[in-house]
This record gives C-alpha cells, structure tokens and sequence, in this order.
C-alpha cells in the first residue's frame, strides 16, 4: 500500500467508526439510521483501503460494490430525521444487497482486474446508480427548503452528506475503472461527507445528552493518544522486562499481565484530569459519583414536592365537588328568577376557585421537562391568541417584533414556554383593562457574545400600564403574591409568576421584573438556546 493511501484513508476509517461507536454507546437520541450512515461510510473505506494493497486486491474486488450501501443509509438517516415513510429505506436496503451480492458472486461482470476497466455490466448499472442518487439528492433538496430549524440543518447535513459521499466514493471507483482517475482524489471529499454526518449525528442531541457524546469524542480521542505512545513505550520495552527476552510464553504473559494491570487506571486518571480542564461539566467517574449524589438530593426534593402534589391535587377533588354543585344550583337560581348579578357573583367567584386549583395544582406537581424545537415567535403569537380570548373585548393590542432576522429557535418545552408567555401577557393585558391608550410590546432578540446574554433567547414583555406595586416588588415570584385583590374584575392567585419563574429556572435561564422607562412593567425572560438539562 502507498503511504500516502495510508495517511488518507486510515483516519477517515477511525473518525467514521468512533463517532459510529460513541452515538451507540452515548447517545440518546440518535436514530439508527444516522449510526449506521457512520458504519457504512467506514465500511466503503475499508474497500477502498483493500482496493490499494495489493495482498487484498482480490478481496476489494468482491467488497467494493458493497459500498453501495452508504445510499440506503443515507434513506434510513433521512426517514429518522425526516418521519418519512419506511417503504423507501426497505427498497434501498433491497437494491443494495443486490448490487452487493452480483459484485461479492461476479465482480467480472463490474470491472476486470484490480478494477481498473469497465466490464460488461458497468454502465447500465452506473447509469441506473447515476438516476437514482440525483432523485435521492432533489428529494433531500426540496425536504430542506420545506422544513424548519433543527430539522432543516440535519436534513441539509444529510444533503451535502450525500453529495459529497457520491463524488467521494462510486464516482471516484468509476474514475479509477474508466482509467481516469486515482482513489487518493475521494480522500478529502469523503472527510467532509463524514464530518458532515458527524455533525448531524450531534444535532440529533439536545442538551446535556450532547455534551456528552462531545466528551465522549474527546475522551476517545484523548485515550488513542495515551495508548498509541503507552504501548509503543510498553512494547518496545517488553523484551527487556521478560525473562528469556520475551521467548517463553509464560513468562511473557506474566510480565504482560502485571504491567498491563496498572495502565487502565493510569489512563482513566490522565484522561479524566485533562477531562476537567477541558469541560465545565465533565463526565468521568468520579464527576459521574458526585452527579449521582446531586441527583439523589434532587431527587428527595421532588419525592417531598410530589408528596406535595398529592395533597393538593387531594385538596382539589375534595373542592371541585362542592364547586360543581354550587355552579349547578347557580343554574337553578337562574331559572327560577333569581337576580342576575346574584348568579353571576356566584359563577365568578366558582371560577376565581377552579383557576385557582389549576394553578395550585401546576405549582406543586411540576411534571418532566419534553425538550424539544421551539419556534419563539411563532409560540409567542400563539401565547397572545390565547390571553385575548381569556381577557375578551378589552385586550390591548400585542405587538411583537424581533431584533433578529428571520425565525428563532430554542431547544426547550414547548408547554412550560407556552405557560411562561401566556402568564406574563396576560398579567400585562389585565392591567391595562379598560385603558384605551394600553399596549403591550413583546421584543424577541438574541444574547451578544460579549454580554451575559451570550447563549441565551431574551423575551422581553412590557406594558405602559400602572405598573408593580411596591410593596411586592421583592416578593414577586413567590407563590401567592399578588398584587389584585380579591374584589378585582380580575382577581390573582398569585401563581402565574411563580409557575412561570420555576419552568425558566428548570430550563436553566431566569425571570426578572424591572420598571419600564415611561411608566409601566418590564418582565425579562431569558431561555437558554440550547437546552441546559436533559428531557426528564
């Protein structure tokens, strides 16, 4: 083999594989399509590799075909990102184990020896290759001007994943046939279709899951430097430390076995050392035992919130009863002739409770966080749907803007950031009911690198009405704290914030109030554009 094939192939092989590897062993999300991509990619450059030596040319002869099966994985990568339809993925994996199979039984019938002239079969099957990678490729391009976020960057990656995996691979073996071309040209294309495919298989990550599979890249990186100069080191040493200079087999084995014993913990300790300066949250042993025992206090936490939850959602069917038979006498008294603003206390003031119980009741039994995609102006125009349909006529118009161009997205849960928007303008639209200069404004922008923003979405909701009363300004995100009375057109329960304040703590960001520069409430939240902590 040429050295230089060497040079270029043999890290493209190991990059494949360990991201392959470490996906299957760390990821969560990682669907098996993008996995198998990374196999695939490396099995198609060990056929490559074999076609270069010549003691395993025959044997590329049989393997080279079987590259093929990088575009079923690329269908397969595609329908998990995607949600497409399955038919496809079966169909490619079938035509690919027939390509495979006549190249493995035939290879005469592809190219002549060493692969280096066309044979009888080779281009009608090029041209049929040829046909079906381009609609593979318009596929992948209208799915990308389709979709949106997240989604639209992986299915891109997976665009220019096959592009650069077809010019990389089947079109640079037909060089090499038609005498055109040589293997060494598919080397650096395939590193960007491979890197390219490993950057999709990160995206598929949300979150602490991701810093994971990061660490776990950088581990895996960390530990062959460590073993390819420990080894070396050891084996070169070796004849001099055994008895016999390493010809009897079982002093070498005992040799072998006591020097290797203490070189497992050795390595964890390097790499685990350099692990903490290179990460904020690393993920080594010791950093796993110190997680788990934060995880148990977290845990007995939320057992004593649950407990929490259980009474008050106790508490709550024992109250919705009484007040399903109060809300049908009202009826009754309706009927009958009684006063109409008798029956209508009655309604508002079962309804003040039902709100009430529902806000208690999201409080104190907080379920798990469902990260996902969130696109924050769109959730937000949403959010002032619903508070105009609470507030009803009087509702000030809601503008909302953003700073930034184009669509934003957040990796968060859609419900809690829902919940948090819906609480924070419908506070503001209540207290500028029944003002006919009222408005609310709702600024959407981006964190700068060099502020304390950086990572971060900030929503930004402010009104020119009365503003916070000072009395509870230090008190505000606490449970029960209110600043309408109960005699209010609206009356509080004094939850609203505080749900909305403990979903941004959960996600990692913050909730703050300010007063607005011409009079009213300013209320500042900032959701993290990556996700801090895992679904869960």
């Amino acid at each position: 083999m040429r050295p230089l094939v060497a040079l270029a192939y043999y890290p493209l092989w190991a990059v494949a594989v360990t991201v392959a590897v470490t996906a299957l062993r760390l990821g969560r999300n990682v669907g098996r399509g993008l996995v198998a991509l990374c196999f695939f990619l490396a099995f198609w450059v060990t056929g490559l590799i074999l076609l270069e030596t010549d003691s395993t040319m025959t044997l590329a002869e049989h393997v080279v075909p079987s590259g093929i099966i990088v575009a079923a994985g690329l269908a397969h990568a595609y329908a998990d990102v995607a949600g497409a339809s399955r038919r496809p993925v079966v169909l490619a994996y079938a035509a690919s184990a027939a390509v495979a199979l006549l190249g493995a039984v035939a290879p005469r019938l592809l190219y002549g020896p060493g692969a280096r002239s066309p044979g009888p079969l080779f281009f009608p099957l090029s041209a049929v290759m040829a046909l079906a990678v381009v609609a593979v490729v318009a596929l992948l391009g209208r799915s990308v001007l389709a979709a949106r976020g997240l989604q639209q960057r992986r299915i891109a990656a997976l665009f220019l994943g096959s592009v650069l995996a077809t010019l990389g691979g089947g079109f640079v073996v037909g060089l090499r046939v038609l005498g055109l071309g040589d293997v060494l040209l598919g080397a650096p294309v395939l590193l960007l279709a491979i890197l390219i495919v490993a950057y999709a298989v990160l995206n598929s990550e949300l979150g602490r899951s991701r810093r994971v599979v990061m660490q776990g890249l950088a581990y895996a990186v960390l530990t062959a430097l460590l073993s390819t100069f420990g080894l070396a080191a050891f084996f070169k040493l070796l004849p001099y430390l055994s008895p016999g200079g390493g010809a009897s087999l079982p002093w070498l084995l005992f040799v072998l076995f006591l020097a290797a014993l203490p070189l497992d913990p050795l390595r964890l300790l390097v790499v685990e050392h350099v692990g903490r300066r290179l990460f904020d949250r690393p993920i080594g042993v010791r950093d796993l035992a110190d997680e788990v025992e934060r995880v148990e206090v977290r845990a007995d936490q939320a057992e004593r919130l649950a407990e929490l939850g259980r009474l008050a959602s106790a508490v709550a069917h024992e109250i919705r009863n009484p007040l399903g038979v109060i809300a049908a006498q009202a009826k009754l008294l309706e009927r009958q002739g009684a006063r109409p603003e008798t029956v209508a206390s009655l309604r508002a003031q079962v309804d003040r409770a039902r709100r009430f119980l529902d806000d208690l009741l999201r409080y104190s039994r907080p379920r798990p966080l469902e990260v996902t995609e969130v696109d924050v102006l769109a959730t937000l125009r949403l959010a002032a749907s619903h508070v105009r349909q609470i507030v009803g006529e009087g509702a000030p118009p809601i503008e909302i803007a953003s700073e930034a161009r184009g669509s934003i997205f957040i990796e968060a849960d859609r419900g809690a950031f829902l919940d948090a928007a819906t609480a924070l303008l419908q506070n503001a639209a209540i207290a500028l009911d029944g003002s006919a200069e009222g408005r609310i404004r709702v600024v959407v922008a981006r964190g700068q690198e060099q502020q304390q923003d950086a990572g971060f979405v900030v929503v930004r909701v402010e009104d020119n009405g009365p503003g916070v009363p000072e009395e509870i300004e230090a008190r505000l995100f606490q449970p029960f704290v209110t600043g309408r009375g109960r005699d209010a057109k609206h009356p509080g329960t004094g939850l609203g914030l505080a749900v909305a304040a403990r979903w941004l703590e959960r996600h990692g960001g913050g909730l703050r109030h300010e007063r607005a520069p011409g009079g009213g409430a300013r209320f500042e939240a900032r959701w993290p554009a990556r996700a801090e902590e895992p679904a869960g």
